[in-house]
């Protein structure tokens, strides 16, 4: 996305441009038939190779190459129009959300300054709580990021070649490990494919190969067919190919074939000269700003608007709103700082680092802001209180009441949402309470998730289970049970059992050996299948900041007997596994303390969910208060019969 000062004008890369920039827009703005929309990022991957190795090789011919001078140049080129994108974004978040969402924000702003968004959000991808991708405000910079960190890698790869006289066969290898990498990578970690730069290079050595491919056929008929298939793998791509697609890492190849198949042709087919008009011309010329500037109005328009913003007429305003926006930001920011870097002479190392002092001061500005929590001053008390919307405080952040633990609370973010609200139950009853577990890793001997974090959840599974051996205090063991059905799984056995979904025959016998170590020495409360929300809570509205937005739609509460039926299989499965322990476990149904005829998601003015399953601390408290009779016998040592589920306290 990021254009390049080259030494010539090429239309047709001002129309692939204008293409790749309108897909990704399209696709952002979820207008139909444009969910492959996408792949605009691939053919701007394979514009940036291009035209970045040909002007280091024409200049490197020329004896006018310097490192220093051509770093000043991208820097020149894509910071100015970047910190402006990054500020506009940094204010908006300040003026309209809540600290919990700016907090976030701050922590984009700083990693797209310092170009590790797409390090970042592959790390975070990971997350049991990770955001979705509509709740990121600086989501589209992960691309930015990606190139940015090409630049600093591929002008000494080249030179280096160039020095030995092997530049294309270094660009062929590069590329084919690249690729190599993606096919052997892709099914074990996909969101490193998708971020990270190495599983890139592949793209940017496609549009770089061009540079080697020869001249272009004579034959004006075969240029023509070559450009317009180029163009038409393009358009197909985008409109054929879905986000979810299998192995959708493979099938960008396509798109980006066909965006060197323009680039080799170039301008004078039919193809290019038919799209050769001005609108495309300008969108073309403008396409990095409108990259940069189109998701963060899409983002807040949604924030603020809520649901208007998606409707036909919402997309248009916004559509408006980014090429006006974009045109001020290319006449204004943009193009002010490429003819000032034209007509600039001498010292390109000293302005370079200016630059840097001041992209590294705003970056420590935007971190401050993470770091002191989203200037929480801005909003009042009350929203600070609702804002605790995790109703987990991690075990570090706990202050745990004084007095010896009465009771263990083990399990992933299932068991850690309820700490905070059983707290106050434990300190009436004199003592405190031991939370153990890690979010989203199974607590059940042999069981180990299929993910990037699956050797930190053995590891904590391994110590967590070896550290309630030792105790004989009463056990609330709660899980998220539905996430570990047989085909998310692996119970220390190799393979996979892709037909295993919805099938919990192994977490079963795995949970009932857990328990067979554990119940000797202690009694167990099972908690069972948690009551989804029954609808698609948006996280980031549930907060308002300093100036108001729409708040999320009415959220409406779920059935009982839909609940019962969505935990049905669950707690069939814990019955089972409850009933070879007579007298050692019990089984709590959230479902029939929490569920009169319909299942609450709203009470006394806060919600009480804040995502699908997990409860907020107004949910939990609700959830713990309603069966705080049952909970408060089960510490005391006694027994409530509570594979029935009955709630002895509404």
């Amino acid at each position: 996305m990021i254009g390049s000062e080259g030494t010539s004008f090429r239309r047709e890369i001002v129309q692939l441009r204008a293409i790749a920039v309108l897909s990704v827009l399209l696709f952002h703005l979820k207008v139909p038939g444009f969910q492959g929309g996408f792949v605009g990022v691939d053919v701007f991957f394979v514009i940036s190779g291009y035209l970045i190795t040909r002007n280091i090789l024409v200049d490197d011919a020329g004896g006018r190459f310097s490192f220093s001078a051509f770093y000043l140049r991208r820097t020149r080129r894509i910071y100015p129009a970047l910190i402006f994108t990054v500020l506009m974004t940094y204010l908006s978040g300040a003026l309209w959300t809540a600290p919990l969402l700016f907090l976030d924000i701050a922590k984009e702003c700083t990693h797209a300054l310092l170009s590790i968004a797409n390090i970042q959000y592959w790390r975070e991808a990971s997350h049991y709580f990770a955001a979705k991708s509509d709740e990121l405000a600086l989501l589209h910079c992960w691309s930015l990021s990606l190139e940015e960190q090409f630049y600093l890698i591929w002008p000494a790869l080249l030179i280096a070649a160039a020095r030995v006289g092997c530049i294309r066969s270094a660009i062929v290898l590069l590329s084919l490990a690249s690729f190599l990498a993606t096919i052997w990578v892709g099914p074990i970690d996909s969101s490193a494919v998708f971020f990270l730069m190495p599983f890139r290079m592949f793209e940017f050595g496609c549009g770089a190969l061009v540079l080697f491919a020869g001249q272009t056929p004579r034959r004006q008929s075969v240029r023509e067919l070559l450009s317009a298939a180029g163009f038409a793998v393009i358009l197909s791509s985008a409109l054929l190919l879905q986000p979810d697609t299998s192995r959708q890492e493979l099938l960008v190849v396509i798109p980006c074939l066909g965006a060197a198949a323009v680039i080799w042709t170039g301008d004078t087919t039919f193809v290019s000269r038919a799209l050769r008009s001005q609108a495309l011309t300008a969108i073309g010329t403008i396409s990095y700003s409108l990259y940069l500037c189109h998701w963060p109005i899409i983002f807040y328009s949604r924030f603020i608007f809520g649901e208007a913003a998606d409707t036909a007429g919402g997309n248009i305003v916004m559509l408006v709103t980014m090429l006006f926006v974009a045109t001020s930001m290319y006449y204004f920011v943009e193009r002010r700082f490429i003819v000032a870097g034209g007509a600039a002479s001498g010292a390109p190392f000293k302005t370079l680092m200016k630059f840097s002092a001041a992209i590294l001061a705003f970056a420590i500005l935007t971190h401050a802001t993470f770091i002191l929590k989203g200037f929480a001053w801005r909003v009042p008390e009350s929203v600070l209180a609702d804002g605790r919307l995790d109703s987990s405080p991690t075990t570090d952040q706990v202050v745990w009441p004084p007095g010896l633990p009465i009771v263990d609370l083990a399990g992933d973010s299932h068991a850690e949402m309820y700490v905070a609200a059983m707290l106050p139950l434990v300190e009436s009853l004199g003592g405190n309470l031991q939370y153990v577990g890690t979010a989203g890793c199974p607590i059940v001997k042999g069981a180990a998730i299929r993910s990037r974090r699956r050797v930190d959840c053995l590891r904590g599974r391994d110590e967590q289970i070896a550290q309630l051996e030792t105790q004989t205090r009463p056990l609330i063991f709660i899980q998220r049970w539905e996430t570990y059905d047989d085909a998310g799984i692996d119970y220390d056995q190799p393979g996979m059992w892709p037909n295993d979904a919805g099938s919990f025959a192994k977490l079963e016998a795995a949970l009932s050996e857990t328990l067979r170590v554990l119940t000797p020495v202690r009694r167990v409360m099972i908690v069972g299948a948690q009551v989804p929300a029954g609808c698609e809570i948006n996280r980031p509205r549930l907060l308002q900041g300093p100036l108001p937005h729409v708040p999320p739609p009415p959220c409406s509460p779920m059935s009982k007997v839909n609940a019962v039926a969505a935990g049905a299989a669950i707690n069939a499965m814990l019955a089972r596994v409850q009933s070879k322990y007579p007298g050692r476990v019990d089984l709590l149904k959230p479902v029939d303390y929490l569920c009169d005829q319909t299942c609450p998601t709203y009470h006394a003015g806060h919600w009480l969910y804040w995502d699908a399953t997990h409860f907020t601390l107004a949910g939990s408290t609700f959830m713990t208060d309603r069966a705080a009779s049952t909970f408060r016998t089960f510490m005391l040592g006694g027994s409530n019969a509570m594979s029935s589920g009955a709630p002895t306290e509404n």
